[in-house]
């Protein structure tokens, strides 16, 4: 299945939440080379290594930071999501950027993998979908 890709918003709050990580990896490869002798040109590279794992992290990670607003799981009631495998009738759909266990509401008895759903009522931490 292809990853969701993340919202301009998403990936503005990743990148300031690594900000301090930058920062600390800034301060220690200075130490490392004021302090300890290594070279500049490798606590240089380190700190680039540093940036570098935080952007291809990006594309893994950054969907987390999506805005959720403040409400608790009812919200998801009246949700779009997709199917991530067949509902027949249990299985798991994908609301936004979270995975979440289903079963298929009454009435009906399967959703193809893929296929769009609704969310219609949420029993503890698995949805109730129908085809959307």
């Amino acid at each position: 299945m292809r990853r969701p890709v993340p919202s301009r918003r998403a990936l503005l709050r990743y990148w300031a939440f690594q900000l301090p990580g930058w920062g600390l990896a800034a301060g220690l490869s200075f130490v490392a080379w004021e302090w300890f002798g290594v070279p500049a040109w490798a606590a240089g590279l380190a700190l680039a290594l540093w940036v570098v794992k935080d952007a291809v992290m990006a594309r893994f990670v950054a969907h987390a930071y999506e805005g959720h607003g403040h409400g608790g799981p009812h919200d998801l009631v009246g949700k779009r999501g997709v199917a991530e495998e067949e509902l027949a009738p249990n299985g798991t759909v994908r609301i936004g950027p979270e995975r979440w266990r289903a079963v298929c509401a009454p009435g009906v008895a399967r959703v193809a993998a893929g296929a769009g759903v609704r969310v219609g009522a949420l029993e503890g931490l698995t949805a109730g979908v129908e085809p959307d």
